[in-house]
């Protein structure tokens, strides 16, 4: 009876060693996320904004890459193509373009649509070379969104839904394409 308690003891002991060793591995893109909260917030986004976002993309990001598979293999690509549609508005804001009314969507929107379609590119090519996958493209663009978001939010509304059908619109050929 006591060999078969050391046993299962064993066995506890082997499974949160492992459990908590996939938890370390998948903090590791918490930099990364962080790091793009704090340029979001050094280039004048709204902190409660940006904390939302941020801590979103986070437990995303963390979660996905915890459970592993297809879907956590997407998550640095992901990350990768977020930078595009997350620098590209922010650029304009730090270049003096003003950031609101009109104005903004003269340069601030076609800023969001570029990196979104930036983005598609990374997903589509990332995907045809590591993993044809849905879960795989799915991670890869939720993370890409909401990386993009953290930036293309200076657009409001819009300048995110200009960011995602630049993603859809030249990410999916992209993806097709490379799939032949």
């Amino acid at each position: 009876m006591a060999t078969n308690e050391q046993a299962v003891a064993l066995e506890v002991r082997a499974r949160r060693a492992y459990e908590l060793g996939r938890l370390r591995a998948a903090l590791r893109v918490a930099p990364f996320v962080l790091a793009a909260a704090a340029a979001a917030i050094a280039c004048g986004r709204p902190a409660a904004l940006t904390g939302a976002l941020a801590g979103t993309l986070l437990l995303l990001c963390v979660g996905a890459a915890f459970v592993g598979g297809p879907g956590g293999r997407g998550i640095m690509p992901g990350l990768m193509a977020g930078v595009a549609p997350l620098t590209m508005p922010l650029l304009m804001a730090t270049l003096g373009h003003a950031s609101f009314g009109p104005a903004c969507l003269s340069l601030c929107l076609p800023a969001c649509v570029v990196g979104g379609a930036v983005a598609g590119v990374v997903i589509g090519r990332s995907a045809a070379r590591l993993e044809p996958d849905r879960r795989f493209v799915a991670a890869a663009v939720a993370v890409a969104a909401l990386m993009g978001a953290l930036g293309c939010t200076i657009a409001g509304v819009v300048g995110v839904l200009g960011m995602l059908a630049g993603t859809v619109a030249v990410g999916g050929p992209v993806l097709v394409a490379a799939r032949r």
